[in-house]
């Protein structure tokens, strides 16, 4: 049997990050606005909350990739494509929840 390999600072905050934007994903597509709603609850401080966890998503994956690469970890080639893809969609999101805090 193999063992498990501890996870590297840099593959925790990678993990971390991904965790992050599926919180904030499903907070900002599902619970905000219909669970919230469906049981009469609403809030103001939905998009504010929505543009905190896209900030703290943008700094896990930008900390993950820069250890990968100070470390020349193994993996860092792997990583680069999907890191560079889910830092756009964060990117994109947060300038539309900026737009819509903004008008």
């Amino acid at each position: 049997e193999e063992e498990a390999v501890p996870a590297t600072p840099g593959e925790r905050a990678f993990s971390f990050s991904l965790f992050i934007s599926a919180t904030r994903c499903t907070l900002q597509y599902v619970l905000l606005p219909v669970v919230l709603p469906l049981i009469g609850l609403t809030t103001d401080i939905s998009l504010p909350l929505v543009i905190v966890l896209d900030l703290l998503a943008i700094t896990m994956l930008v900390r993950s990739l820069r250890y990968f690469w100070q470390t020349r970890h193994p993996r860092r080639f792997d990583m680069l494509p999907l890191s560079s893809v889910i830092l756009f969609i964060i990117l994109f999101s947060l300038g539309f929840d900026l737009w819509q805090l903004l008008t």
